[in-house]
């Protein structure tokens, strides 16, 4: 394969053909190696081979639905083809299940040297492939019958309207812009001169709804067009349409936020009318900026203005009492927090009419039914890194929702890996990332000789595309709009491990404190109490520090895999280290992660030094456990060294130090007893 990358066309079309053979049926491995080639003429091979992947993929498709060709041209191979499935074959409720995607779609066969297809499927217009499952079935019956080798004929007549299937690598973005009318009489009506639409028309939202109106009314005259151009006419009108239909609400809801409760920073308040502006939006501005108040700020403008009547906020349970603190501090409108039995939950969806209902993604699979039942108008997903993953029920059954307005907050839109962008993505603006099989060949940088990838490329694409849907702010973009001091609660579910470890405590504590309510609490049962109680917080931080002995000797001189991480059943290490990504290595700001225990912040140094040393960072300790020479050069080096961008510190240094200069960020692993004594570790920094 690394040969085809460096190689000739000629060498690329070899492999090509080489991987085809045995994967496509009777279809010619030689034929569907030089349509890559073509139809993906302007990438590298990283791309060529991901489009043969893709296309390997919906010939599976063909096959598992049992596509076969229902209809044909009445003359010779070239024209119009409907193909069925074998589901659609038998009748009964489960064969119409089957059949839900197996449509009999029209595909066109315009040219076989080089292959020219068109199709109404959306996967065809979507995929930039130029080929889809219908079209791979049409191929196999004619090399079967071995009517593609013995044609010889000029390609079929192109109709008036056509359409190019390839999404361009560098934009522009605009499928419409990839439209050409060959009549010209039909071309003047529809103002396109040059047999195209102008930047102006699809630039400008009522013009481009007229244009594809106009279109759309000459098809039904009987003008003839790409079997493609139907479907990309009909999305493109409905996603015109839901635009305009949003438009008056503006201006209503701009005037409404006046009446929040809490005053916006001029950076949030453009936040909030990009989101009213464009219906939807991925907000991924970075920690502590207040994606929280942004998008109160826009529910409450929506309801007061009576532009929507019922909104659903889905957070992270932990989340909820949260959400409803921060609501009633900026606004007046209605919020519920959905609770209770599910009767209770029944009767709350059904009888609310007006206002918000909060809801945990885990109570969105519970009540689905019902949540669709309530019909809301808006949608808030918070930390929407919860569906980054196409395969889980969260990601599947939040994209089942149709809201007309979805906010989506998450200042993590990329954790790992670009499908988990595009995850997300698909619920704000499903076209925004497509095709989807070329994401993360396109944009991950491979060296030669590496086993998996080296870094990113092409990200000024990336961000282009994204740009009409996603908002991130970072912290040093908007300092000087900032308060002296954010604070923001990470909430982390603990595991069923230490839910269990906890757990057990409760029986014991419980009796401590019977006793008491009976006789006092003696001595000794203060102290075993105060010790069950450190148990419970200690068992919160996790499991790897109640362990500490067994786990540290194998952790110690191991990196901190994803595998061995999940097996500590502390997940606040893993939280941890997204947060030290985030804060130190994307924001560059020297930060100082606190806890009252030393085992605890070992730990936490292990979970985090790989992703520091990557970066050429490294971090100190301060704490007890440390002679004072030692820890005065470790804040010595913290404020002068920029390396040294992390200092793990126990409360020996939440009183008497100045870390001002040094650092802008407080991370508390678990709150202290003394609510003084989290003001003196704030303090410092």
């Amino acid at each position: 394969m690394a040969d085809a990358a460096s190689g000739s066309a000629e060498e690329a079309e070899r492999i090509l053909t080489g991987l085809a053979r045995g994967r496509f049926g009777r279809i010619a491995p030689e034929r569907l190696a030089r349509h890559i080639l073509v139809s993906q003429r302007d990438a590298d091979w990283s791309v060529q081979r991901a489009a043969f992947d893709a296309l390997v993929r919906r010939y599976s498709f063909a096959q598992r639905d049992g596509l076969h060709v229902a209809e044909r041209p009445e003359h010779g191979i070239l024209g119009s083809y409907r193909t069925s499935s074998e589901a659609q074959s038998r009748s009964g409720s489960d064969a119409k299940l089957r059949a839900g995607n197996t449509r009999p779609y029209e595909t066109a066969l315009y040219s076989v040297e080089p292959l020219r297809t068109s199709c109404a499927c959306p996967d065809f217009v979507r995929s930039s492939l130029g080929l889809c499952k219908h079209g791979l079935a049409v191929l196999e019956l004619l090399e079967q019958r071995g009517l593609l080798r013995e044609h010889a004929g000029p390609s079929a007549a192109q109709p008036a309207i056509r359409w190019s299937y390839a999404e361009p690598l560098t934009g522009p973005f605009d499928r419409l812009a990839r439209l050409r009318v060959a009549s010209p009489a039909l071309a003047a009506m529809c103002g396109m001169p040059d047999g195209q639409p102008s930047a102006q028309v699809l630039a400008d939202l009522p013009a481009r709804l007229q244009w594809i109106n106009d279109l759309t009314r000459a098809l039904a005259d009987g003008e003839r067009a790409e079997p493609a151009v139907h479907t990309l006419l009909a999305e493109e009108r409905a996603r015109a349409e839901q635009r305009l239909l949003l438009a008056p609400h503006v201006a209503r809801a701009q005037a409404a936020l006046a009446e929040c409760k809490r005053e916006l920073y001029p950076y949030q308040q453009q936040g909030v009318m990009r989101f009213l502006q464009r219906g939807r939006l991925l907000l991924a501005d970075d920690m502590g900026l207040g994606k929280t108040m942004q998008a109160i700020a826009a529910c409450h403008a929506l309801l007061s203005a009576g532009c929507i009547s019922r909104a659903l906020l889905i957070v992270p349970t932990p989340l909820k009492a949260q959400w409803k603190r921060e609501w009633e501090s900026t606004s007046r409108e209605p919020l519920t927090l959905v609770e209770g039995s599910p009767k209770e939950r029944k009767r709350l969806y059904r009888t609310t009419h007006r206002g918000v209902l909060v809801i945990g993604y885990e109570q969105l699979l519970r009540d689905f039914e019902h949540v669709q039942g309530f019909a809301a108008e808006l949608v808030v997903l918070d930390e929407a890194q919860r569906i980054k993953n196409w395969a889980t029920k969260s990601a599947a059954y939040v994209k089942s929702l149709a809201p007309v307005y979805r906010l989506v907050l998450t200042g993590t839109p990329m954790e790992n890996r670009f499908d988990e962008l595009a995850s997300i993505m698909d619920f704000v603006d499903d076209l925004a990332l497509e095709p989807k099989w070329r994401l993360v060949p396109f944009h991950t940088l491979v060296h030669a000789g590496d086993k998996g990838p080296s870094g990113a490329r092409n990200l000024d694409v990336l961000r282009a595309r994204l740009a009409p849907a996603m908002l991130r702010r970072t912290r040093s973009g908007v300092l000087d709009q900032l308060p002296a001091r954010t604070d923001t609660r990470v909430p982390v579910e603990m595991t069923d491990q230490q839910r269990s470890a906890h757990d057990e405590l409760q029986r014991p504590i419980a009796e401590i404190l019977a006793r008491a309510q009976q006789r006092g609490l003696a001595a000794g049962d203060h102290v075993r109490l105060m010790q069950l109680l450190t148990m419970q917080r200690m068992i919160c931080n996790g499991m790897a520090q109640v362990q500490f002995d067994a786990e540290w000797p194998r952790c110690e001189h191991q990196a901190p895999s994803p595998r061995l991480l999940d097996g500590l059943f502390s997940p606040k290490l893993s939280v941890l280290r997204g947060l030290i990504e985030q804060v130190v290595l994307e924001q560059r700001r020297k930060v100082v992660v606190f806890s009252q225990w030393r085992k605890l912040l070992s730990f936490a140094h292990w979970a985090v030094r790989d992703v520091l040393a990557e970066a050429g960072m490294r971090a100190l300790f301060f704490t007890g456990a440390e002679s004072q020479r030692a820890r005065q050069e470790a804040l010595a080096q913290f404020e002068s060294d920029p390396s040294a961008c992390v200092l793990f510190s126990s409360d020996a240094g939440a009183v008497g130090l100045n870390l001002q200069h040094a650092a802008s960020c407080c991370i508390n692993l678990e709150l202290p007893w003394n609510p003084a004594v989290l003001e003196q570790r704030i303090g410092r920094i």
